[in-house]
């Protein structure tokens, strides 16, 4: 089987939710066009009953996202919405070899979610819950 059996493109209208933080994964995207701005929830005090989305990252063309939480089998770190009017490429779980280029990330994720929140996946996944 050939990667490009396993794609299917998909299209998103400025600031339409791709995935979202909590949710379980089953793919990850490739973008072909636009711009994807990804997202974090974080709770500005105890009190606020509202989390407040952080910008954490944006991806544009050739770059791709909501590939950890397939890797990890957690839920979806991050939420993901289109900058624009944007195409992707969905890659289904079937990963096979994709999957060891993908687990070499894993480290430097947990590290730029400590440094930008001070929490790991694991963290995330307790409050997602």
């Amino acid at each position: 089987m050939k990667v490009v059996d396993v794609l299917s493109s998909k299209a998103f209208s400025d600031e339409e939710q791709i995935i979202t933080q909590g949710d379980q994964a089953d793919c990850f995207y490739i973008v072909e066009s636009g711009q994807v701005r990804i997202t974090m929830k974080r709770s500005r005090t105890k009190k606020d009953r509202e989390d407040e989305e952080v910008d954490i990252a944006t991806c544009s063309r050739g770059q791709y996202f909501g590939e950890l939480a397939l890797v990890t089998n957690k839920p979806r770190a991050a939420s993901a919405y289109a900058v624009g009017i944007m195409d992707v490429q969905a890659f289904e779980r079937l990963l096979g070899p994709c999957m060891d280029i993908m687990k070499r990330n894993i480290a430097n994720y947990e590290q730029q979610l400590v440094t930008l929140f001070g929490n790991s996946t694991t963290d995330i996944e307790e409050k997602t819950q």
